[in-house]
């Protein structure tokens, strides 16, 4: 799960400077292109957002655990 949450970290860091470089233009057929990059980001940050929905409930669940049997 640590390697997962680095991963994120590394995915928002990037596509963050990726956004601020490719989104600038739009002209022509980088106007079209523009368009499909938004959405191909949205479902990344989608993907994203899910797996740390995910990490979350695993990291609450193991210690809800670990507190039960700590306090037995």
């Amino acid at each position: 799960m640590v390697e997962g949450m680095e991963l994120v970290s590394r995915l928002i860091t990037r596509y963050a400077i990726f956004e601020s470089l490719y989104l600038k233009t739009t002209v022509g057929a980088a106007a079209a292109a523009k368009g499909q990059l938004i959405e191909a980001l949205l479902k990344l940050y989608a993907a994203i957002l899910s797996y740390l929905s995910k990490a979350r409930r695993y990291y609450d669940r193991n210690t809800a655990s670990a507190l039960t049997w700590f306090l037995l």
